[in-house]
């Protein structure tokens, strides 16, 4: 078992400010060549006659008194006030069985339970669902919205959605590790090793999102952070990797022209190879509703049943790869409605009506890598030799695509890839190990002494 430390989640509360919550003030000048205007009138004195600040104005233009505030759209960050130490559990069973002097296997059972993980499931959320359109936040004062009792927000005049942390994220992970090991004998030594395991979560990557737009329905019973509990995004259900080098048996010393001398062992001799192999399965993404189904809440696709959300890529007329067929998604219709938008699926509870009691993933394009290493070495004298390297890095020339709708790292997403409805969707922006995916060789000589 093992007690995990506090991530750092960036602009967010860190545990000394776990009051119910915080605000902070923005205040910006309109160019580069105008200073800042306070809105509110600075104490005589203190600030210029457009009511902007001098050197000697500090904070006297800020309210710092909460009366004094006007609350209207102000964001509520926080963090849970009674926070729990997240904690993880691991284990494992493992055989190993040697079947040669240089050559061994084995399997392994390996499981990892995690508990109270962060999560981040905003504040100042509705609590049940209202119909597309319902304002759930004030402009003015005076503005009708929906009470918290009947499930609107708790706090209307301020903002909805807000950072706010907690520990009601949980995980597993449950995989079998198999592996053969070769020790370097003859010339030889590689490791092949094979993964197949599954990873659920409902806790969110803080810093980099998760497989989809964060939480649907965090606070309506029914829903919560745990309809949202699916295939991590970091989920890879199979994973191949091989390893290796081979001294060729040829030259001086090996096995085949072992007594070659001079110019026939300077060309046969001393020839090594090395590889790496990647091969693994995509990561699991969603799919948003075109059309949002209730108001301030998110919706997921469903994934029709029969129907193969995935296709072969392919290259559209615009030059981009897609891979998804869009026949196979519908949307759950509007809250409150039988048949809006058109082709939507009728449902009744609130886990339905945004897209599932658990969210419908696809996975994705798989990445496939091959690096290949060609070496020559030549034994100058018994202390020296120079070697020559020739290394190929994704020899095969193979794109490893990001899936529809990926950005981030640099790179942007094809617009409206997501979107089942539209001309774009399942369109593929990006590949996976951008800037080094096409095929690169490079040459080295090494001296060695």
């Amino acid at each position: 078992m093992f007690y995990n430390g506090f991530e750092n989640r960036g602009y967010s509360p860190n545990l000394g400010e776990n009051y119910p919550f915080q605000f902070s003030f923005d205040f910006n000048r309109p160019n580069d060549w105008t200073s800042v205007i306070y809105s509110a009138a600075c104490p005589p004195g203190t600030a210029t006659p457009i009511n902007s600040p001098t050197v000697t104005t500090g904070f006297a233009c800020i309210p710092l008194t909460p009366t004094q505030v006007n609350a209207q759209g102000l964001q509520l960050r926080g963090i849970q006030f009674n926070y729990q130490t997240p904690y993880s559990m691991g284990g494992n069973f493992t055989l190993q069985y040697e079947l040669r002097p240089s050559l061994s296997v084995q399997a392994a059972y390996v499981s990892t339970l995690a508990r109270h993980l962060e999560v981040f499931p905003g504040s100042n959320e509705p609590s049940t669902l209202f119909a597309t359109g319902t304002t759930l936040t004030k402009s003015t004062p005076t503005d009708v919205v929906p009470a918290f009792a009947v499930g609107g927000l708790p706090f209307p005049d301020f903002a909805q959605g807000a950072s706010l942390a907690t520990n009601w994220g949980s995980s597993y992970y449950h995989g079998l590790q198999t592996s053969m090991q070769k020790k370097f004998q003859s010339g030889l030594s590689f490791l092949a090793a094979y993964t197949w395991s599954k990873v659920r979560s409902d806790a969110l990557d803080l810093l980099n999102g998760f497989s989809g737009n964060g939480y649907r329905a965090p606070y309506v019973p029914g829903v919560g952070i745990h309809a949202d509990y699916g295939l991590a995004n970091f989920d890879v259900r199979n994973v191949f990797h091989f390893s290796g080098g081979y001294e060729l048996p040829y030259g001086k010393g090996k096995q085949f022209g072992g007594n070659a001398s001079g110019a026939k062992n300077a060309v046969l001799g001393g020839w090594a190879l090395q590889w790496v192999v990647t091969l693994q399965g995509g990561q699991p993404f969603n799919i948003d509703c075109p059309s949002g189904t209730a108001a301030g809440v998110n919706c997921l696709a469903f994934v029709i049943p029969g129907r193969n959300p995935r296709t072969s890529i392919r290259i559209r007329p615009d030059g981009n790869p897609a891979m998804l067929n869009p026949v196979a998604f519908a949307q759950p219709c509007q809250f409150g409605t039988t048949g809006t938008p058109a082709g939507c699926i009728v449902e009744n509870t609130p886990a339905l009506v945004l897209g599932g009691n658990q969210p419908s993933q696809v996975e994705g394009p798989p990445f496939d890598r091959w690096d290949f290493s060609l070496f020559k070495n030549f034994q100058i004298t018994e202390r020296v030799r120079l070697e020559f390297r020739s290394e190929f890095f994704n020899i095969l020339n193979h794109p490893n695509f990001n899936y529809p709708g990926f950005g981030g790292n640099g790179v942007n997403a094809v617009s409206g890839s997501t979107n089942f409805n539209g001309s774009t969707f399942g369109e593929i922006g990006s590949t996976r190990d951008n800037p080094l995916d096409p095929r690169e060789i490079q040459f080295a000589l090494k001296l060695y002494f």
